[in-house]
């Protein structure tokens, strides 16, 4: 059963130059796919506490390009959302350990009672993360947008 997603594109530009510029791969595994032009990483666990939401999703995309030299590597990730907006985490291949990669505004989730969206939301790319571009990008950089839905357990 489907029970939610994150949908992101990371930065399109990149995806772009690796693709078309560099003629480099991005790939998918663990359970992560692309559609549209953006990867797509099923979700996991979710959970409520202290008026924040925990979603945990599965899935890895790994992008390399220049014979290796270029190798970004973004894997399970995850999003914690509060009123104040939101961060998204992942794993990483090259830095090791988990690092937050984006933050996105204080987006209101459109939920009823079995559901949660966030659609499109704005991100920006946080310092910690430069090094896993090259420091290709400053922080606050723009990222793609992330759109997150999620099934509630009833």
């Amino acid at each position: 059963m489907d029970r939610g997603s994150l949908n992101w594109a990371i930065r399109d530009s990149l995806l772009r130059y690796i693709t078309v510029i560099a003629g480099g791969t991005c790939t998918v595994s663990g359970g992560a796919g692309a559609s549209e032009g953006s990867f797509v990483f099923p979700l996991r666990s979710i959970r409520h506490a202290d008026g924040e939401w925990y979603l945990t999703f599965g899935g890895e995309v790994r992008l390399t390009a220049h014979h290796g030299f270029l190798d970004v590597t973004l894997a399970e990730p995850e999003f914690i959302a509060g009123p104040e907006g939101g961060v998204l985490t992942v794993l990483t291949g090259g830095q090791g350990g988990r690092i937050p990669v984006a933050l996105t505004d204080g987006v209101q989730s459109g939920s009823g009672d079995t559901d949660l969206l966030w659609h499109a939301m704005p991100a920006q790319l946080l310092p910690a993360a430069c090094g896993l571009f090259g420091d290709a990008y400053p922080a606050g950089t723009e990222l793609a947008p992330v759109t997150i839905r999620a099934t509630l357990d009833s």
